[in-house]
């Protein structure tokens, strides 16, 4: 071999030695192989399929933790329209049974403010969807509270009589085709579509702001609040009547509006055992990826010092040969 040909020779060995040294330096470091390639001799179906999974336990993920959200902001919204009725219908109740029109008036002058706070809450959005609108979450789904008084008004100024009016507020609340469909309610009359929280559990969001319930809440604290402004003549005996029957009417909606809260608490349940779950299977998915991906620290170590002998002994032999004279050999 000629004299050019030894240099680079020994060249091309020291770039190779140099090349393994810095790779199994980066694995050692990292504890991530350099060339997945090679150490899975071009076979990346198992690793891939591993990455899938990942990937697809990240997308639950996504759509629990914005799933979540909503849940607990509807939860949130539910025990606040509770907390505006809870002793209304009650206080309503006891003072309708009670012979003192004071006592009376004054429970049934906040009326049109808890309709208020009820129709806020039904309106309420989180990361800029609104909750009670079905699947147009874009859509706010109730005009304001005093907006719907205002219509309940025009009934009354049209009536003839309490019974009619009651009748009429009934029909404009309930029927289908009414006034709150065709007026009040804007949102969708499908409820939102299930969400996929994982492979075997889809989870649905069924409360509209034009459910039954609300609707009755509603439709109560409006009649209350038109008797307690006058806007239909009524004896002392018939209007404690009408408010009595309020009264009773909101306490049943609260026990409905219970089991909605308590439906809502088992979805978070849910959410909360879909985490659980996913956090074990996510834990051998990356487990079984690191041990394909990770290189093995005394593997990588001892060829890291297998490596720098070799270069040591290269370095120590290049030495040599450079010193070689024809002069010394002869």
């Amino acid at each position: 071999m000629s004299d050019l040909g030894q240099n680079m020779l020994l060249r091309r060995q020291s770039s190779d030695l140099k090349a393994s040294l810095t790779r199994l330096t980066n694995e050692l470091a990292s504890g991530e192989r350099q060339n997945l390639g090679e150490h899975l001799r071009g076979d990346f179906a198992p690793l891939a399929g591993l990455e899938r999974s990942l990937s697809r336990l990240d997308g639950f993920a996504q759509a629990r933790a914005d799933l979540t959200m909503r849940v607990t902001a509807t939860q949130t919204s539910l025990s606040a329209i509770q907390g505006a009725i809870s002793n209304f219908g009650t206080d309503l109740a006891a003072a309708a049974s009670l012979e003192q029109p004071d006592v009376l008036e004054a429970k049934v002058a906040g009326a049109s403010g808890k309709l208020s706070q009820v129709v806020s809450h039904l309106n309420s959005q989180v990361s800029g969807q609104f909750l009670f609108s079905g699947v147009a979450t874009g859509q706010q789904p109730l005009l304001s509270g005093e907006e719907i008084l205002s219509e309940v008004r025009g009934i009354a100024s049209s009536a003839t009589s309490v019974a009619e009016f009651l009748e009429q507020v009934s029909s404009w609340f309930d029927d289908a085709g009414g006034g709150f469909e065709t007026l009040v309610y804007a949102g969708s009359s499908q409820t939102s579509a299930g969400v996929t929280i994982s492979n075997a559990r889809q989870i649905d969001l069924p409360i509209k702001a034009d459910d039954a319930v609300f609707r009755a809440m509603l439709k109560e604290m409006a009649i209350a609040s038109v008797v307690s402004e006058g806007l239909i003549a009524t004896a002392p005996e018939e209007k404690r009547a009408v408010l009595s029957g309020v009264g009773q009417r909101l306490i049943a909606s609260e026990q409905t509006l219970i089991g909605m809260q308590r439906d809502t608490g088992v979805t978070e349940s849910l959410l909360a055992e879909a985490d659980i779950a996913d956090g074990v299977e996510r834990g051998l998915l990356e487990a079984a990826r690191s041990r394909i991906t990770s290189a093995d620290p005394f593997e990588t170590a001892s060829a890291l010092e297998a490596v720098q002998f070799q270069i040591e002994a290269l370095y120590v032999l290049t030495a040599r040969t450079s010193q070689l004279r024809l002069s010394d050999y002869l």
